[in-house]
């Protein structure tokens, strides 16, 4: 009876040290996030997103631009690959750019990555590719 406590006791502590480990905030909190920046044209904390190599190409393309005005901003889709730790996602964000009124659709196919330093500390999704081309700065 005392080995068998014993043996359940151990496996009670390996299972919380080898538990499931706490990975944060999950995709559709973080891109609804993005998405909300996004929305009100706070593009330095929408960088915040956007893995450190890529920020400043996403920086450079949502310059400031006072004729930009955006009209809406959604996460359409997301597809989990979690075994690997990776996501795609599509990203619509719909606009006007004075002096025109017309609102149109611009799309960016995310590559969402959990960033993980250590086991016991929540991981970070970040967006891993730049954005495509902008059709007003073409």
């Amino acid at each position: 009876m005392r080995n068998l406590f014993t043996l359940l006791l151990l496996c009670l502590l390996l299972n919380a040290c080898l538990g499931t480990v706490d990975v944060g905030p999950g995709l559709a909190e973080i891109s609804q996030g993005f998405s909300e920046s996004m929305r009100w044209s706070d593009y330095p904390n929408a960088a915040a997103y956007v893995q450190p190599d890529a920020r400043a190409a996403f920086l450079d393309k949502f310059q400031e631009d006072a004729d930009l005005h955006v009209v809406d901003s959604h996460i359409l889709s997301i597809d989990m690959y979690k075994h690997e730790g990776q996501a795609d996602a599509v990203y619509e964000m719909e606009y006007y750019r004075l002096p025109s009124s017309r609102i149109k659709k611009w799309r960016w196919k995310q590559q969402w990555r959990l960033f993980q330093e250590k086991l016991t500390k929540p991981g970070v999704w970040l967006i891993e590719n730049e954005p495509p081309a902008l059709p007003w700065r073409e």
